[in-house]
């Protein structure tokens, strides 16, 4: 009976140990071996959700940041009420994190991005996103309020940029930290702006998922490269150790 007993213990002191371990959980979309790791479900009223892709020598994003020439493959579509779109999303699993990951320029022909705090239930048409316009003229900070643009919250020239104007076929990485109603914006591991916190100050977005944006109004059919896409919560609980001593109290 104590074997049993002590047994028990040791197994739920483990269960224990891991829920606080799981109470914040990091997620990562690598496209490991050519299969996406996350869930992601498509928004805007629209089909088009991400895919995995395994590129070829011949390909222009071919020697993509994890060296394995896979990715997640956003393709915009056409259709009349949307223009070419794709907006697609995965559940963080936390209000407050970090989103950041690796995106492939292309021809530089539509805007592309990351986004936060997507409503599910309207189709992720409300949310932040952080994109490079068409052209690589400039990085905007807006944010969407049911399919519509309600305001932009930072907007940089890339001529501005350090490194300069970013170039067709590059890859780049963006990141927002998003924690209430403020935000960081990065790109290529600088803080667009300055270090200044951006603040929406008019009903922000609290909650809601994380995903990635291709668009161009005319044209369909537009890949858009991301890679090691990563989601970290604002606040990951440490695993707690239990001591025989504290464990021998509860067991007696």
């Amino acid at each position: 009976m104590n074997r049993l007993r002590w047994t028990f213990a040791l197994v739920l002191a483990g269960t224990l140990s891991s829920t606080l371990a799981l109470a914040a959980t990091v997620k990562e979309e690598h496209c490991t071996g050519g299969v996406l790791d996350l869930t992601w479900a498509p928004g805007f009223g629209i089909t088009n959700t991400m895919t995995p892709l395994t590129l070829t020598p011949s390909d222009a994003g071919y020697a993509n940041p994890s060296g394995d020439h896979t990715v997640a493959n956003a393709i915009n579509s056409f259709a009349p009420d949307s223009g070419g779109i794709i907006l697609t999303a995965t559940d963080p699993g936390a209000a407050d994190y970090t989103w950041e990951g690796w995106f492939f320029t292309g021809d530089g022909n539509s805007r592309r991005g990351l986004v936060v705090r997507a409503d599910p239930t309207n189709f992720f048409q409300t949310h932040y996103q952080l994109t490079i316009r068409s052209g690589l003229i400039s990085i905007d900070f807006r944010k969407f309020v049911n399919g519509a643009p309600s305001g932009t919250l930072g907007t940089w020239l890339t001529t501005s940029l350090a490194a300069g104007v970013p170039t067709a076929n590059s890859w780049h990485t963006f990141k927002i930290t998003a924690s209430g109603g403020t935000f960081h914006c990065f790109f290529d591991g600088v803080d667009l702006n300055g270090g200044t916190p951006i603040v929406d100050a008019s009903s922000p977005i609290l909650t809601g998922w994380v995903g990635c944006y291709n668009f161009n109004a005319g044209v369909g059919g537009i890949p858009a490269y991301f890679d090691d896409l990563i989601m970290t919560p604002d606040t990951i609980t440490p695993t707690r150790r239990v001591s025989w001593s504290e464990l021998k109290t509860r067991y007696r």
